[in-house]
């Protein structure tokens, strides 16, 4: 059971989302849009929103705001839906023919399968640049620079270009390899998530922008770390899960932590990546944020 909290920062969020979704295609809707609505809905709508809540939770810390002071147009929110935007997006993008080829997410035949693959690639191309709308809106041009290099060339294409690499060569892929794929590919939304609360707490831009900043180093290794350990964890759920349980196609593969240090290494690792996790924002003292840290390790999907 998850507790009301979550729930809360989780339905603000979905909530925002949605209305930006549907406020956008009413003021452009035609017969021809109807399709590419629906795929869009439909490609946003099922998933934790972790991403989003735990860039929430570091931006209320750190702006001493409290949850009932927020709204669904505070610059905030339009961060956390732009987040979301870029997680659905990159998702699509992994689960096309041409990619991973995956059918099921959360108990649900992935959108390109549902829609078909040309749709799916034009709802790709949808999310993408609503993302960048939104983060317009907020007018604060670091914001979007940091936004637009994290996506493009320097981490998310670049992990995704090593990883089809290393699916034609599989030989030479080693774990080193492995962890620099995992993090290039999900880097672009860690270090949007905590730039993001940073620039819109208003902290001051030098502060974002000087890499030898200890709060800076620190919390992004905190994230670094963080979405390493959900992508350990969802490689042995692929292991030891089932499809009830994760709501998509399991199996073994090459390219996976299990296979290079089988299941009890790959276990005391994410263990490893958990409490050094934990160890980084011990002095938050937020309650919050260590279930975040305790639900990622502890889930069953």
């Amino acid at each position: 059971m998850l507790p009301n909290w979550y729930s809360d920062y989780k339905k603000i969020i979905e909530n925002s989302l949605k209305s930006y979704l549907e406020n956008y295609f009413e003021s452009e809707i035609n017969i021809w849009l109807n399709i590419i609505k629906e795929a869009s809905l439909y490609a946003v709508e099922w998933w934790k929103r972790i991403r989003s809540i735990l860039a929430l939770e570091f931006y209320l810390i750190f702006s001493w705001k409290k949850f009932s002071d927020i709204k669904q147009d505070d610059n905030v929110i339009k961060f956390c839906i732009a987040l979301e935007l870029l997680h659905a997006y990159s998702l699509v993008h992994d689960d096309l023919p041409a990619m991973d080829d995956d059918e099921y997410r959360r108990w649900r035949l992935t959108t390109w399968k549902k829609y078909w693959e040309a749709n799916w690639v034009l709802v790709w191309d949808l999310l993408n640049s609503l993302s960048f709308e939104l983060l317009s809106d907020i007018r604060n041009s670091t914001l979007i620079k940091y936004f637009w290099e994290a996506v493009w060339l320097n981490w998310m294409l670049w992990g995704q270009v090593l990883d089809l690499y290393y699916e034609n060569n599989p030989k030479e892929l080693t774990l080193d390899n492995l962890i620099e794929v995992h993090n290039k590919k999900t880097w672009a939304l860690i270090i949007m998530s905590i730039l993001g609360w940073i620039i819109i707490a208003e902290k001051d831009t030098k502060f974002v922008k000087d890499e030898e900043s200890n709060n800076i180093k620190k919390y992004l290794d905190f994230w670094k770390k963080i979405w390493l350990a959900f992508q350990v964890k969802d490689d042995l759920l692929d292991v030891e899960g089932t499809f009830e349980e994760t709501g998509k196609s399991v199996w073994w593969e090459n390219k996976w932590f299990v296979y290079f240090m089988w299941i009890e290494k790959t276990q005391e690792y994410l263990e490893h990546l958990i409490k050094d996790s934990l160890n980084i924002i011990k002095d938050l003292k937020s309650e919050k944020l260590e279930f975040l840290v305790n639900y990622i390790w502890k889930r069953k999907g």
